[in-house]
């Protein structure tokens, strides 16, 4: 029964997914991130100055995860780090020049990246292929 094999249908798509991510940014002279940069880059383009805490909340990571993943984006020059003046234990994140010349670059590969994920499938099967995978995350919280 195919139903068994889902997991491992899944985990293969993400795994073609992102070695497409990572070939576009190389052609698009980006080198050094990783498919899971995307979600923070994506969360920062959105929003001026987040806590280390909010964005571990929104991109569904640990802090320790996130915290790693944004120690590389400071070496590469993608982010700045900076305390709170009134509370020393929170950690703004922002990003830099470098960082935020990534939009452009990121909202070109993303719309290329949807337009291949949704080939050959009509918006009725998208919807539900939303839905059903929206249902299927709830059940790991």
């Amino acid at each position: 029964m195919e139903s068994k094999a889902i997991a491992a249908l899944i985990s293969d798509t993400r795994t073609s997914i992102n070695r497409h991510l990572i070939e576009e940014l190389k052609r698009n002279g980006v080198e050094g991130l990783a498919p899971s940069h995307g979600a923070i880059l994506y969360h920062l383009f959105n929003n001026e100055q987040v806590t280390m805490k909010d964005l571990a909340k929104a991109v569904r990571r640990d802090k320790s995860t996130v915290t790693a993943l944004i120690a590389k984006l400071v070496s590469s020059g993608y982010v700045e780090k900076a305390n709170s003046p009134q509370d020393l234990r929170t950690v703004y994140v922002t990003l830099t020049a470098k960082g935020k010349a990534l939009k452009p670059v990121f909202e070109e590969i993303s719309a290329g990246l949807i337009g291949r994920i949704w080939r050959g499938v009509d918006p009725a099967e998208q919807n539900e292929m939303v839905r059903i995978l929206k249902k299927i995350r709830s059940n790991f919280p």
